[in-house]
């Protein structure tokens, strides 16, 4: 997995720029316009920036001899998986998957490390965005360090993968079972939360990786309820608001909406294992406040809580820990806020608990964390 090194000197929001300005050329599509309407609320131009995007990139994969080959699947229902993807009040992130081994790399980053992982996927999504068989999106996946975006693709990889099909050939499979009108819609979902993310001038907001290497599918309970700050559920903003925030299916489109859904064994020590990661970006709102924050992940085996924090004057920082049900979650932030770090990893109940912030200060921040089992 390379990092993109050459890209160190450039801004986060001079990166995204770069990458929109080629999306402006090759799709016509003016991000930058969108993102800059004042009239707009954030999660507005979200919505709007990915149902232009994907519009102009199917109408480009229609048109005679563009070369785009299974763009519709003979057994998946694309119109719901487009609409759970795109017609939602929170802009919703589909989950990742990665093999095990590339997952404990992601891991076991720290600084400037998790800034520039998170800057290279952005830039695999733009090489992906513009794919036109499930052959090349397959290469540009695996290039990623990545084996699927959205789990229904996972779910027919993994199936892929058990009949005895080599990991490139699955990724292609799994691509070609959902067509690719579904496959680059939920590749320009994710493309544009990042691009938002680092083209944003709020100073206080961090782009979030959690990544979930257990047995258990990991819910935040009525997530919704808190993204503007209330207490109803078990996300809490303390301060700021949550704009982008994980959620896919345990399987088919049908099955039960998760968080993270479990790792797949196939056996010990095999390469195929795959983990499951979501992504959240949470920002400021206008006041000297930061972005700060504690979501719970929930089931039936436990009950662990991810603390983020990118304060106005104070170190930003990351903490994680083992919760009881009906504990105010509130009193988890205030508690978890006195313990954050940059940078923390511990063992609690037999499950390794991970968290890192890219710096203890500056207002565009990074985490990648981790429940591992």
């Amino acid at each position: 997995m390379e990092l993109l090194s050459n890209q160190n000197h450039l801004t986060n929001r001079q990166f995204a720029e770069q990458i929109m300005d080629s999306i402006k050329e090759r799709h016509g599509v003016d991000l930058h316009a969108i993102f800059s309407n004042d009239a707009l609320s954030e999660r507005k131009k979200a919505r709007l920036a990915r149902v232009r995007l994907l519009e102009a990139l199917l109408t480009e994969a229609n048109e005679p001899n563009s070369g785009a080959v299974d763009l519709d699947a003979a057994d998946f229902d694309q119109d719901t998986a487009l609409a759970q993807m795109l017609d939602t009040e929170i802009d919703i992130e589909p989950n990742l998957s990665l093999t095990r081994s590339d997952a404990n790399y992601v891991m076991s980053l720290r600084g400037d490390g998790v800034r520039e992982y998170l800057t290279m996927l952005t830039k695999r999504f733009e090489n992906m965005q513009t794919a036109k068989t499930p052959g090349q999106l397959a290469i540009e996946l695996t290039a990623s360090g990545l084996i699927s975006v959205g789990v229904p693709m996972a779910w027919e990889v993994i199936k892929a993968l058990r009949a005895g099909q080599a990991v490139m050939a699955a990724i292609r499979t799994g691509i070609s079972n959902i067509g690719m009108k579904t496959a680059i819609g939920a590749i320009v979902v994710v493309l544009v939360g990042f691009l938002l993310y680092m083209f944003l001038d709020n100073p206080k907001k961090i782009l979030g990786m959690v990544i979930n290497d257990t047995d258990e599918h990991l819910v935040v309970k009525n997530w919704e309820k808190g993204v503007d700050g209330k207490k109803d559920g078990d996300l809490y903003m303390a301060f700021g608001h949550m704009a982008n925030f994980m959620q896919d299916n345990e399987s088919g489109l049908v099955s039960p909406k998760v968080q993270i859904r479990a790792r797949v064994n196939f056996g010990p020590n095999e390469p195929d294992n795959l983990v499951f990661a979501g992504i959240y970006f949470a920002d400021r709102n206008v006041g000297i406040r930061g972005a700060e924050g504690v979501m719970i992940f929930s089931s039936p085996k436990v009950r662990i809580a991810h603390l983020f924090a990118v304060p106005y004057f104070e170190d930003n920082g990351t903490w994680m820990g083992f919760v009881n049900e009906g504990e105010d979650i509130e009193k988890i932030y205030k508690d978890f806020y006195a313990r954050r770090q940059v940078s923390m990893s511990r063992t609690e109940r037999n499950y390794r608990l991970g968290a890192n912030v890219n710096a203890p200060r500056g207002g565009v921040v990074s985490c990648i964390a981790s429940i591992v089992q």
